[in-house]
């Protein structure tokens, strides 16, 4: 059996091109499946079409009514359904899920500061408190932006505020369970890996990496140069920046998200 991959991986207009009946529309839908005996993947390609006098259901050589999408889309005859199928966000294959800490963990670069936060929420060097906060602020941050209750940059250093409270928490548990033998330069191998997190993710936001990082690390006695961490590996302005990675993605998924409640709410 030939399963859909993408119900509609390519829709395009022919010129919205008048065809035997008069105020007849057409566009040309391309629409790939997976044989599941030969595991290649196939497009086929079909013309639909429909009446622009009266909204008619879509109609195609040998479909006999909708055109389908996932769940049941495109089987609708409101007259917006093909306006809104040619209007489909590019990526869109399906309703996303814009939550979570680790929300666009594989778009990061792998020196990013966000890429850097979600390795430290299973770090087991890190105490399970400082683990758990840091988890959460990532939780927020997603939130924040997905819902947009906040401006973009406020919700940026909002994530740095968490970030340094889970920063000061792993440094009491460090003070309360001192090791045996000396760490290298006084700093737990949690505290180094929370705090080189936190400078990447300062260099990120655009903040003033001294005003803010170094500053701190003057409160709690922690010498930079033992840190052994570059003030900023990924600016503010480079494409690598995860924090605008995050917010592209979460971007392109609401539009996803607010295309498919349209195709929903009109029946399509």
């Amino acid at each position: 059996m030939k399963a859909v991959l993408a119900l509609v991986a390519m829709l395009f207009a022919y010129g919205y091109a008048s065809h035997a009946i008069a105020g007849t529309q057409c566009a040309t839908v391309s629409t790939k499946v997976h044989d599941e005996k030969t595991g290649q993947v196939l497009t086929r390609t079909q013309t639909v079409c429909w009446d622009t006098a009266d909204g008619g259901t879509p109609v195609g050589p040998g479909t006999g009514g909708g055109f389908p999408l996932p769940g049941g889309l495109g089987e609708g005859t409101n007259a917006k359904c093909p306006a809104l199928l040619l209007a489909k966000p590019d990526p869109c294959l399906g309703p996303q899920i814009l939550a979570g800490a680790a929300f666009g963990q594989d778009q990061y670069h792998p020196g990013s500061g966000l890429a850097a936060a979600i390795v430290n929420t299973t770090n087991s060097t890190l105490a399970p408190e400082a683990r758990f906060a840091i988890s959460n602020a990532l939780a927020v941050h997603t939130a924040s932006l997905a819902t947009a209750t906040v401006p973009y940059q406020t919700a940026n250093t909002n994530l740095l505020n968490d970030i340094k409270v889970a920063c000061s928490i792993q440094k009491t548990y460090d003070e309360l369970h001192p090791p045996l033998t000396p760490w290298t330069g006084g700093i737990s191998p949690g505290l180094r890996a929370c705090l080189g997190m936190m400078s990447r993710i300062s260099g990120e936001t655009g903040l003033s990496f001294g005003s803010f990082f170094i500053d701190w690390l003057n409160v709690i006695g922690v010498n930079l140069a033992d840190l052994n961490v570059p003030q900023t590996l990924i600016n503010w302005f480079a494409p690598e920046n995860s924090l605008r990675v995050k917010n592209d993605l979460l971007f392109k998924g609401m539009r996803c998200n607010a295309w498919y409640r349209e195709m929903l709410r009109n029946g399509c």
